[in-house]
């Protein structure tokens, strides 16, 4: 059996090797939006607000479904959703697009 030193010493050693990893992603680049919504998703959930389909969206932003899928799943993780329609809900409770010209009735 593992004694409780050498587990704590490989847990430690797990920490140090994450934090390094973390680091290291994070030199250089683009920044990246952390829980917040990124321009292009916030584009993407706006359409979603507008009732549209991803096909719909795509055409509008001059995305691929693939990419509009990809920027809408990216959004409801973020928002801890399963759901087009819990992610409208949260993100018209949370008032995130006020400011890019959506009224809180999605007109």
């Amino acid at each position: 059996l593992p004694r409780p030193r050498d587990a704590a010493r490989a847990r430690e050693g797990a920490e140090r090797c994450g934090r390094a990893v973390r680091k290291a992603r994070h030199l250089g680049g683009r920044p990246g939006y952390g829980n917040q919504l990124s321009p292009r998703e916030s584009d993407v959930v706006a359409l979603v607000l507008r009732g549209l389909t991803n096909r719909e969206i795509a055409a509008e932003l001059s995305r691929s479904t693939n990419t509009v899928a990809a920027q809408l799943r990216s959004a409801m993780r973020k928002f801890g959703v399963t759901s087009r329609t819990a992610l409208a809900v949260s993100v018209t409770q949370a008032g995130v697009l006020q400011d890019d010209g959506i009224s809180e009735s999605g007109s």
